[in-house]
């Protein structure tokens, strides 16, 4: 089966315009702020940080009841951006991350990076309730801050599975190098989108050139979005 065409999907993902008070300007907004502000600034800064991090993944589904994040403060984000800012990550913070072959090859930097944000928000604050800390969340906190993998959310995972491909059940580097793998393979087609969005929008400098993963992401989560539309009785939007 070929694959739904990324030009399509991207454009499908972006029907409605870049409206200023869309849901997806949470996830510009907090990335903006990771991206225009030296790591030191955003240190000294860090209630600041850890507030643009929580409004983000509160937008997009991340405090919903049985998450361990509702039962807490914002403040409880800060150990995050200690751990994204981290110096081992420094090479993960390019925007043009996935274009080259020699990135798939970090896919066991990223797991590392995953492990080190579970590992915080459940020590301190999952633990204490007996939750787990999801590779959605992880992910979501990755795009949202450094841009280097897509959110695995559920519509994520059903997009990814419509196209051939076969995702865990848990986060591994393999299924990390597969997505990397997956953008590198089309990375002109999505240079091509990032033309139209550079022509079409009037961004900020932090999001010129738009993130090649923000753009993986948006593929294969529109396509899980219309398969979810296309069941009967969905009411999902």
């Amino acid at each position: 089966m070929p694959l739904p065409s990324i030009a399509d999907k991207i454009k499908a993902y972006n029907r409605g315009g870049r409206q200023p008070h869309d849901r997806d300007r949470s996830w510009e907004h907090c990335y903006e702020y990771f991206h225009e502000n030296n790591p030191d600034a955003i240190r000294k800064d860090g209630r600041q940080a850890a507030l643009q991090l929580g409004f983000y993944l509160a937008s997009w589904g991340m405090y919903v009841r049985k998450s361990f994040l509702l039962q807490y403060a914002y403040t409880i984000h800060e150990g995050i951006i200690d751990v994204v800012l981290d110096s081992k990550f420094s090479q993960l913070w390019d925007r043009e991350f996935g274009s080259r072959s020699a990135d798939v090859k970090l896919g066991s930097l990223i797991f590392e990076l995953c492990q080190n944000i579970e590992k915080v928000y459940y020590e301190r604050f999952a633990k204490p309730l007996n939750k787990n800390v999801s590779p959605t969340v992880t992910t979501k906190v990755i795009i949202g801050t450094i841009g280097c993998f897509p959110a695995w959310d559920t519509y994520f995972d059903a997009g990814y599975r419509h196209c051939g491909f076969h995702p865990p059940s848990r986060l591994t580097v393999k299924f990390i190098e597969e997505v990397l793998q997956f953008c590198f393979d089309h990375v002109g087609d999505f240079r091509g989108e990032q033309t139209k969005i550079a022509e079409e929008q009037d961004l900020p400098a932090s999001l010129q050139p738009y993130p090649l993963m923000k753009l993986v992401d948006m593929y294969f989560h529109e396509i899980g979005v219309e398969l979810d539309q296309a069941q009967p009785g969905s009411s999902k939007h």
